[in-house]
């Protein structure tokens, strides 16, 4: 079966987002395997490490790589431009189209929103830190999806979080629940007096869940590596 490629440059999804799209792509006709990504060398990595061909791919950690293992090169064509479409969908036809003013920094985002009080960090992890050090600058609470964040800037974030009274949770922090609100991958469950720190996201949620059918509740639980 042939293996091709498509990679869309200075183009970021986070990984929720991919692992949908990976999933959707699998189940189109005459497709065997398909996988979307970021093209950082740990990915390429995992993927070489799969027994799937990188030959060709040329990719940066922030553009976005579509492989897809096809029955012929007509089924592969067809699953890469729907990927395309998926991922390019929503943006304006031509550059002069008039299109919704968004927050494209904290700063912004702060101003729109200002009861805001918690920042949720999801880019390529070079630029993590620096917009996670803007978030604790105006007194945000953060929870940083992004990893490949370096250990010198992750003990920098926390450090100050810690001096600011705030909670810095991640780097790679997938699931939370703050003060009953479900954040990233997270359930929901009953409030309650018991409190959860986990260094597994998928290990907190089965907790959390069991203490909920028990009848128990959770009191603001976090993984990984979160205070509560």
């Amino acid at each position: 079966m042939p293996t091709r490629h498509r990679v869309l440059r200075h183009l970021y999804r986070d990984s929720v987002t991919l692992m949908q799209l990976s999933s959707e792509l699998a189940s189109l006709g005459g497709v065997s395997q398909a996988f979307a990504f970021m093209g950082t060398p740990a990915n390429l990595d995992f993927l070489r490490d799969s027994s799937v061909s990188t030959e060709g791919i040329q990719a940066k950690p922030n553009d976005l790589v579509i492989v897809v293992e096809a029955s012929g090169d007509s089924a592969a064509n067809a699953a890469l431009d729907h990927a395309e479409g998926q991922l390019r969908q929503g943006a304006p036809a031509t550059e002069t189209e008039a299109r919704p003013a968004v927050p494209r920094s904290i700063a912004m985002g702060v101003q729109e929103l200002a009861g805001a009080n918690l920042a949720l960090i999801s880019t390529p992890g070079e630029y993590a830190a620096a917009e996670g050090l803007k978030a604790l600058g105006r007194g945000l609470h953060v929870m940083m999806f992004s990893d490949h964040v370096s250990l010198e800037d992750e003990i920098r974030l926390k450090r100050m979080a810690h001096e600011r009274g705030l909670l810095m949770m991640g780097p790679d922090c997938g699931t939370a629940i703050i003060n009953g609100t479900p954040l990233g991958f997270a359930n929901v469950v009953r409030r309650g007096g018991i409190g959860i720190v986990s260094a597994s996201g998928t290990g907190m949620q089965q907790v959390t869940s069991l203490i909920d059918q028990w009848g128990g509740g959770s009191r603001r639980p976090s993984a990984p590596a979160a205070a509560t």
